[in-house]
């Protein structure tokens, strides 16, 4: 019955996160230096391999991890720490575009080009 909603909000949070994704990105890049820039992809690389190491790759263990890492981007934002912040904000959108599925790839391949460029081998 509500199955066209489901679907307006899927492709709305598709939409979104194709949008922020690389907008994050640009962001990070024209505010820190480098270094700073490492520090934040090997971050979210390490909190996507924990991810799917401690909590699994289902549709529901996505959502606990999700729930679990916007509990650690609120804490980041009260203490101003934009390093962190800016790592958190790159896994819940990798997080969120894993649960939507194929229309969020373009999201997930920016992140994924940002951490290949900037982290640490």
């Amino acid at each position: 019955m509500f199955s066209w909603y489901k679907e307006y909000r899927r492709a709305s949070e598709v939409k979104q996160l194709n949008r922020d994704a690389p907008l994050i990105v640009t962001h990070a890049t024209d505010l820190f230096k480098p270094s700073i820039l490492t520090e934040i992809a090997c971050q979210v690389r390490d909190h996507v391999d924990r991810i799917h190491a401690q909590y699994g790759t289902s549709l529901i263990d996505l959502k606990r991890a999700h729930f679990d890492y916007k509990r650690m981007h609120k804490e980041a934002r009260h203490r101003a720490d934009q390093t962190v912040l800016s790592s958190m904000t790159l896994t819940i959108i990798y997080i969120r575009a894993e649960m939507v599925g194929r229309g969020a790839d373009q999201a997930r391949h920016d992140i994924e080009a940002f951490v290949n460029s900037y982290a640490d081998n």
